[in-house]
C-alpha cells in the first residue's frame, strides 16, 4: 500500500516495485530468522561458561584426596541442563557410603544450579573407564 500511494503521490513508477522488493527482503529475513531460532530450540548445545564455572565450583566442594571427578559433559536441550560425569572413590568403600556421597553430591548439583540434571556414574579410583578406542585394548 505504502508503494502505490507513494507512485500515485510522486508520478514515479519505479517507486511501487522497489518497495515491494525491500518489503520482500524484510519477510525473507524475518523468515529465515524465525526457522534459526525455531531449530535452535531443537538442537543440543553445551551449558554455558558460566553454568559450567558453577558445576566445577560445586564440584571442588566434594574433591578429597580419596574422591575425584572426570569426564564431564554437559548439554542443554530447550530449558532442561544436563551433567554427565565419572566420580572416583577409593574400591573399599560400601555400596551405601558411595551411594551417599554420590547423592550429596548431585543434590548440591541441582541446588546450585536450578534446573540441572545430574547422572554421576561411580567408580574404583583405581579404574579408568574404557572409552572405546582400539588403542585402549593394548
Amino acid at each position: 500500500m505504502v508503494g502505490v500511494g507513494l507512485t500515485v503521490a510522486t508520478d514515479w513508477l519505479w517507486l511501487d516495485p522497489v518497495v515491494a522488493i525491500a518489503v520482500a527482503a524484510n519477510i525473507m529475513r524475518e523468515g529465515v530468522h524465525l526457522m534459526w531460532r525455531s531449530s535452535e530450540g531443537l538442537m543440543d548445545r553445551a551449558l554455558e561458561p558460566e553454568v559450567l564455572a558453577q558445576v566445577e565450583r560445586t564440584l571442588a566442594e566434594f574433591t578429597h584426596p580419596t574422591i575425584r571427578f572426570d569426564h564431564v559433559s554437559s548439554r542443554r536441550s530447550g530449558q532442561r541442563r544436563f551433567v554427565d560425569l565419572h566420580m572416583h572413590m577409593p574400591g573399599d568403600w560400601t555400596l551405601g557410603r558411595a551411594a551417599a556421597v554420590r547423592g550429596s553430591v548431585e543434590q548440591a548439583l541441582m541446588s546450585a544450579v536450578p534446573g540441572l540434571r545430574a547422572t554421576i556414574q561411580l567408580l574404583p579410583s583405581d579404574v579408568e573407564p574404557h572409552s572405546g578406542d582400539e588403542e585402549d585394548l593394548i
